[in-house]
């Protein structure tokens, strides 16, 4: 764009559109930044900690942030999505097990849930290992 050819009020419009856009950019860069600060905040001032039983989320303001743990059904599971919602082994969630065990498989919904290449896991009685990046395959079923 040659500038030059401009008029004074023509170079205020776009100074002042660029410094709109660039202040919207820095507010949506923000509030990703602070949302899981924000979550994790809720739910500790809901009396909620990281690692206790899970209860389930009655909207997006108290839903589980990213890398929170909860138990359910004898398991522990990590959240691997910010805002999740889901029940723990429906979708968004990932079995945490001891050093050396091998997590049960389940069936991911989605890229936020898909398993990553040399991901191993239990399942019909047999290990697996996962062959592809982004796996959404059942083991035994691809591959």
């Amino acid at each position: 764009m040659d500038y030059t050819t401009l008029t004074d009020a023509e170079l205020q419009e776009i100074f002042h559109a660029a410094n709109e856009e660039t202040s919207r950019r820095n507010l949506i860069t923000a509030a990703l930044t602070r949302e899981p600060i924000l979550q994790t905040g809720y739910l500790v001032a809901l009396g909620r900690a990281d690692g206790e039983p899970y209860v389930p989320p009655t909207g997006a303001h108290d839903a589980y942030p990213l890398g929170w743990k909860v138990t359910h059904d004898g398991k522990t599971w990590v959240s691997l999505t910010a805002a999740n919602v889901w029940v723990p082994g429906v979708s968004g969630w990932r079995e945490v097990v001891e050093e050396g065990g091998v997590p049960m498989w389940v069936q991911p919904t989605g890229a936020h849930d898909a398993y990553a290449l040399g991901s191993v896991v239990t399942h019909n009685g047999s290990t697996w290992t996962s062959t592809v990046n982004a796996n959404t395959w059942e083991p035994g079923v691809y591959g």
